[in-house]
């Protein structure tokens, strides 16, 4: 395989580059092997067998579908991708709709295809964004659209590291939760591009969805602990930090709203990740934050950000 990384805690050999760590030295089998398949049409219907996810727009459109007949299971993006294994997606060929934007597939693949494979091996995921901060992580949990990225982006370059971008490996060691590195990345929505104005050319560059990949300083070095996740609210209007700590109860409930995979109906891996996520809000504080919004961020929005949930 041309690129092995290593990322939430798995090996990854792949043919196509994606944005995720390096592995250090590459040795065994890996976690996910991902090749590159010929293009061929991407049919619109439903992948074969039981179906473990979908995503349909408001007019039945469907965006995603996640399905398995046991022993084979497909990921598919009608008219654009398609990624066919295993059952647990350990050996995964992706394939391409003629005309597809070759740049669309490390985007997937490291964004939904490494979440699923994540979730089927019941590991809880957060669609989060983390940085690290004196040995511990901060993650910024929510909806697409709610400022994890640009959150993320903004306290790199406040001194903290990136841990992850978009999908985010929770997991239990002892008494202590912990979070793995993943993507190299953040992928910036346009109304963010100022965060990128200082960084050198190297370090950005557009992404096939339309958004700006930012390579900021990265901590890549292996798991940390969780100390927050942050619940962020973007206010035009607000002038300073406003945090709210949530009981355990309201924490469960919030953090349920922001699946990293959206139409997830397994119940096997859904009672593994609820059961998860109850023991987090149990021992990691779960914070709702209005947040005066840029970019720019003033320097003491960020300052006072850290400093109330750290």
């Amino acid at each position: 395989m041309k690129h092995r990384y290593r990322a939430h805690g798995l090996d990854v050999a792949s043919e196509v580059e994606l944005p995720l760590p390096p592995a250090p030295l590459p040795q065994g089998v890996p976690d996910l092997v991902l090749r590159h398949g010929e293009g061929r049409p991407v049919p619109g219907g439903r992948p074969p067998g039981r179906l473990l996810a979908e995503l349909t727009g408001s007019d039945g459109v469907v965006f995603y579908s996640l399905g398995t007949d046991g022993q084979r299971t497909t990921l598919r993006y009608p008219a654009l991708c398609e990624f066919t294994g295993d059952a647990g997606l350990a050996e995964v060929t992706a394939r391409l709709h003629p005309g597809t934007d070759p740049g669309l597939l490390p985007v997937l693949a490291a964004g939904t295809l490494l979440a699923v494979r994540l979730m089927l091996r019941h590991h809880l995921v957060l669609h989060a964004s983390a940085v690290q901060r004196d040995g511990r992580a901060l993650a910024f949990v929510g909806a697409s659209g709610m400022g994890k990225s640009t959150l993320a982006a903004a306290l790199c370059g406040h001194g903290c590291g990136l841990v992850a971008d978009d999908v985010l490996r929770v997991d239990r060691a002892g008494g202590e939760l912990r979070v793995y590195p993943g993507s190299t990345e953040s992928r910036l929505r346009t109304s963010a591009r100022g965060l990128a104005e200082t960084a050198p050319p190297s370090a950005v560059r557009p992404t096939a969805d339309g958004r700006l990949a930012l390579r900021p300083r990265v901590h890549a070095d292996g798991p940390l602990p969780l100390a927050a996740c942050v619940v962020p609210r973007p206010s035009r209007d607000a002038r300073e930090v406003s945090v709210v700590r949530l009981p355990p109860s309201k924490a469960f409930l919030r953090l349920t709203q922001f699946p990293r995979v959206l139409g997830w109906r397994d119940p096997a891996s859904m009672d593994r990740s609820f059961q998860a996520l109850a023991d987090l809000v149990e021992r990691v504080p779960v914070f709702d934050a209005t947040i005066p919004w840029g970019p720019p961020f003033r320097d003491d929005v960020l300052t006072d950000l850290l400093t109330t949930v750290t």
